[in-house]
């Protein structure tokens, strides 16, 4: 005979995902002749959920190496950027029975320059990063529970007299 039974569980309630483009311009101290290469390090965010959307505060450093002097010195640029953006919430599970809900943010692909152009204000990096969030929440769910009392329960203690140590025979 099986019953039903409901249980009260924490579970992802809501998801959502979004990939951000950020442009931001790198001052250099000397005039830049060419691009040798970018790296974005130190990237940190917090996420907060707001109703049916996540708000994420973050920020990262933008390493720019560049060549100056007509291709014959090069130098690192550095620029520090805050970001704030949102990523939007489908829910998975309508039923939250909680008050207290709790937003899980991973990166699924770290900051990356994608492209990186000299201008006459610097250099402009284009910087794209992706982001998955999770809100999880309380909710109830049924469970079918199967009864098998009328089955005796066979301990496991007993295993070890089941084994026969005798199983191979030398030739």
């Amino acid at each position: 005979m099986n019953e039903v039974r409901e249980i009260v569980t924490r579970a992802v309630i809501a998801k959502g995902k979004r990939i951000f483009k950020i442009c931001e311009t790198v001052k250099p101290i000397n005039a830049p002749f060419s691009v040798l290469g970018c790296w974005i390090i130190n990237h940190q965010f917090e996420a907060t959920l707001n109703e049916k959307k996540v708000d994420l505060d973050g920020s990262f450093e933008i390493d720019v190496w560049y060549a100056y002097d007509n291709n014959t010195k090069t130098d690192v640029a550095k620029a520090f950027t805050n970001y704030t953006g949102t990523v939007r919430v489908r829910e998975i599970i309508c039923d939250n029975i909680g008050s207290q809900c709790d937003v899980i943010a991973r990166v699924l692909q770290q900051p990356t320059c994608t492209n990186a152009k000299i201008t006459e204000n610097g250099i402009e990096i284009e910087v794209v990063f992706e982001v998955l969030v999770e809100v999880i929440g309380e909710t109830k769910m049924m469970v079918t529970v199967f009864n098998s009392c009328s089955e005796p329960y066979e301990s496991v203690d007993d295993f070890e007299s089941e084994i026969n140590e005798d199983f191979i025979v030398d030739n």
